[in-house]
């Protein structure tokens, strides 16, 4: 484990680094990176730990965003509210997707495969409908809510306040899944029978593994909400923002941590730079076409990808001292 804190050390070394030798569109890139692999390891720990795949993490983001950006907004707003400041706004609102996520989700892991799944992205759809058409002077409907404060402004700024979420939720999320409990999540996504059967209780471990998935994505979702200074239900709770999230973990690694978080990079810089040449659903179309294929042939994604180039280069290592 030591071993591996130093590599997590030369990591956030290098990247510090970065913005001093790349343009300033390429760190603008690269805090949207961060945020999407604060997303993807959130989801990675509910869903590549346990096997419950969710299609509903944009509910707890979207209600963890909105709590914060309404009681922190202040320009226009119509009725008037007392507007708290940032320091409290955020806690707030990962506590309400703590919250929300205890409310709506936990009955719901009582059952299992896609029957959790397809409960999970309707909650998704009923936040998403309730913003819209309930009270949209307090939510601001289908247009949302602008004009929000930042955290801090400009893009070095937020490059590092972004990157320093994304390694501590990294590193915490890492150190639980080496502990005992990462290994009793584990073996529930294996069997979730056999470890029943061992006399351990499988609904405190899911529970514990959403709780923590549910605070990690409330976390990235306010300070992104803030850092783009605006809130709406159309990236919130869209099919496309929920694929991001789920491509991401899958074709960095689900069931690492840390592969999700070369997912995340790859997939916002890939979706960068194939804008110019594939326009709308064809661009949604390829890189989900290549999440299939790495799914097929790479279930273990980047990180396993990684895994082998490293044990080829130890087998070679060792004939050679031979």
């Amino acid at each position: 484990m030591i071993r591996r804190l130093r590599w997590w050390l030369i990591a956030i070394a290098v990247m510090c680094v970065l913005p001093l030798f790349v343009p300033m569109s390429i760190t603008r890139l690269l805090v949207m990176a961060a945020y999407l692999a604060i997303f993807a390891m959130s989801w990675d720990m509910m869903s590549g730990y346990t096997g419950y795949v969710s299609f509903g993490h944009p509910f707890l983001i979207g209600v963890a965003a909105y709590v914060s950006a309404f009681l922190s907004h202040q320009e226009g707003f119509q009725p008037p509210h007392i507007v708290l400041p940032l320091y409290i706004t955020i806690p707030l609102g990962v506590a309400a997707a703590v919250g929300g996520g205890m409310l709506f989700f936990l009955p719901s892991m009582r059952v299992r495969g896609p029957y959790f799944s397809l409960v999970s992205l309707a909650f998704m759809e009923i936040l998403h409908r309730l913003i819209i058409a309930i009270r949209p002077e307090y939510t601001g409907g289908d247009r949302g809510l602008p004009a929000l404060p930042a955290v801090v402004t400009g893009a070095v700024p937020n490059y590092y306040l972004a990157l320093g979420l994304m390694f501590a939720v990294a590193i915490g999320l890492w150190f639980v899944t080496r502990s005992d409990v990462g290994y009793v999540l584990k073996t529930i996504r294996m069997d979730e029978d056999v470890v029943e059967a061992s006399g351990i209780s499988t609904y405190k471990f899911k529970r514990f593994a959403f709780i923590l998935s549910a605070a990690t994505a409330g976390l990235g979702g306010v300070f992104y909400t803030h850092y783009l200074q605006s809130l709406g239900p159309r990236w919130a709770f869209s099919a496309t923002f929920l694929l991001d999230i789920i491509i991401a973990a899958v074709i960095g690694g689900m069931g690492t941590i840390t592969g999700p978080i070369f997912g995340g990079y790859f997939l916002t810089f890939i979706l960068e730079y194939l804008r110019p040449y594939l326009f709308g659903q064809w661009r949604l179309f390829a890189y989900a076409l290549a999440a299939i294929f790495i799914v097929i042939y790479r279930p273990k994604g980047f990180y396993g990808i990684a895994q082998d180039v490293r044990g080829w280069f130890q087998r070679r290592r060792i004939r050679g001292e031979v």
